[in-house]
């Protein structure tokens, strides 16, 4: 593994502020919550980060909060945090399957939401280090090479499975996702069907 700085934000802007100066130096810096992802692909040597950006050391973005028209889940939850979740089981129960289906319960247990989201792709030929679309080259090796476990149906120019066990759920349940800058927050959201979306209330139901 490449040797590197580890910096402990006070909050998400200085999280951000950390992640820009150390770009400004022409260093790499990746953020991390759980790392169990992370930290295999430092060891491989696929990322190789110059500074390891701890978001552990923020307080409070691991929390699921309410109010009478939403609910807010902090992208630090663990999924065993997640899947446990009293109103995440009652209320949406899709996405606490699906938490609780990463994985083994060790991993659940330091994994985060957001890091399961956030994931890189599983895809062999970017696991090696093949200089692939997602890692610096110009081409899908999947498309002509190995792709039993590859999306080769459409898609494209990639054309790996997104690896995340969560973000169909999250698609499903119409989230929003709050994404934070050195400046300025923004939010987003991918839609889904009105079909899909009755077809989840009336799984919701059963």
């Amino acid at each position: 593994m490449k040797a590197f700085t580890n910096a402990m934000p006070r909050d998400v802007k200085d999280a951000a502020r950390l992640a820009q100066s150390a770009q400004g130096s022409g260093q790499t810096a990746a953020f991390a919550g759980g790392g169990s992802d992370l930290i295999g692909l430092m060891k491989d040597r696929v990322v190789t980060p110059d500074v390891l950006v701890y978001l552990r050391s923020i307080k409070g973005l691991d929390t699921v909060t309410s109010d009478s028209r939403t609910v807010t889940i902090g992208g630090l939850i663990t999924l065993d945090a997640l899947s446990r979740h009293e109103l995440v089981r009652r209320e949406y129960p899709v996405l606490a399957e699906a938490a609780d289906s990463v994985a083994t319960p060790q991993i659940r247990n330091g994994a985060t939401l957001a890091g399961n989201v956030c994931q890189r792709p599983w895809c062999w030929y970017y696991r090696n280090g093949f200089k692939c679309l997602k890692n610096g080259g110009n081409r899908c090796f999947s498309v002509d090479g190995e792709n039993q476990f590859h999306a080769i149906f459409g898609g494209g120019p990639s054309y790996i499975v997104h690896p995340s066990d969560t973000a169909p759920a999250l698609v499903a349940l119409d989230a929003t996702f709050r994404i934070a800058g050195p400046r300025k927050s923004a939010r987003c959201r991918r839609r889904i069907s009105s079909r899909c979306r009755r077809t989840i209330r009336r799984a919701k139901t059963c």
